[in-house]
């Protein structure tokens, strides 16, 4: 992935000279790709949550597979959902990575605790498709179907459907995010496999944030590039100390809001922004009447929300 080029940012008002399409392929390629304990060279889309719109599903699709139990597998398929990772509000995980960012009000965040159980899912993953002769190369893939995906690296991940050739007016490319991950790429029919259930069980790892109690100084994010670049200098790919914070109830915010201090310094990354002048202090209540009003049906699959034919089994656990 190409390490110079910035995130696509999300959630900004519509007049703002900065907005980029959430379909713009640009956001595939950050810096972040992959785990902090992986090695670069094995590292697929960035690697460190909370949790309407009407969206198509797996439940809709009518795609033949290339096995012998095709009609079996389709009707799995057709239930399939892989649920957003749950985290327990005022308990600090340490050692968290920040994976990816489209602005401090949206970065995704993995958790240490969970990272040699998604490991071990991501060998047998690979270890599976990687025999598999064909992919499913069908047009019937519609916008937040679940599926595996074939990386620039050659490895398999479990990734979801944001758009199709015709909704983002491309020939022969979806837009998919990857869910363990955060960001998303342009990929070809031919690199889409559908997912097999006994990939599904484990929760999606990218767990999408905003900066407890930060707004930008003025404007929109995208109207203040230095915070944008200091924010992202500070934690990106980096280690992280996270307290997930509890939200009242009239609070309507998707994601999560984190307190993020460096695991390397404990330094308190909102208050470092505060003391260079680069953002404001408000509630987290404020954040929401910001950025609710602009979530787009792509923000509901990027962010993990669950819209309404879609349900989540909570029955999770959580980190030891």
């Amino acid at each position: 992935m190409d390490s110079n080029r910035r995130s696509v940012r999300h959630l900004e008002p519509k007049n703002s000279s900065s907005e980029t399409s959430t379909n713009d392929p640009q956001r595939s390629s950050t810096i972040d790709s992959g785990h902090g304990s992986l090695s670069t060279t094995t590292r697929t889309p960035t690697l460190d949550r909370a949790t309407t719109d009407t969206l198509s599903s797996s439940l809709s699709r009518d795609t033949p597979l290339d096995d012998n139990n095709a009609q079996e597998d389709l009707q799995q398929n057709k239930t399939i959902c892989i649920r957003p990772q749950s985290v327990m509000v005022h308990k600090c995980y340490e050692q968290s990575y920040v994976s990816h960012i489209d602005h401090p009000s949206a970065f995704f965040i993995q958790l240490e605790c969970f990272r040699i159980k998604y490991e071990q899912l991501q060998m047998e993953i690979n270890e599976f498709y990687s025999e598999k002769s064909t992919a499913n190369t069908s047009s019937s893939w519609k916008r937040g179907d679940y599926c595996i995906v074939k990386y620039n690296d050659g490895q398999f991940y479990r990734s979801r459907i944001i758009a199709t050739p015709e909704e983002n007016k491309t020939i022969n490319s979806y837009d998919v995010v990857y869910i363990d991950y955060g960001n998303w790429n342009k990929v070809r029919p031919t690199d889409i496999h559908s997912i097999e259930r006994k990939f599904t069980t484990f929760p999606a790892q990218a767990i999408p944030c905003s900066l407890h109690k930060s707004l930008p100084i003025y404007g929109t994010w995208c109207e203040n590039p230095d915070t944008m670049n200091f924010f992202e200098d500070l934690v990106l790919n980096k280690y992280v100390d996270v307290i997930f914070h509890s939200k009242s109830p009239r609070n309507y915010w998707p994601l999560s809001f984190a307190e993020l201090k460096l695991s390397s310094s404990k330094s308190n990354v909102h208050e470092c922004m505060l003391e260079q002048r680069l953002i404001k202090e408000v509630s987290n209540e404020k954040i929401s009447q910001e950025f609710y009003h602009l979530l787009k049906s792509a923000d509901h699959i990027i962010y993990s929300i669950p819209y309404e034919e879609e349900e989540h089994d909570d029955d999770n656990d959580d980190c030891p």
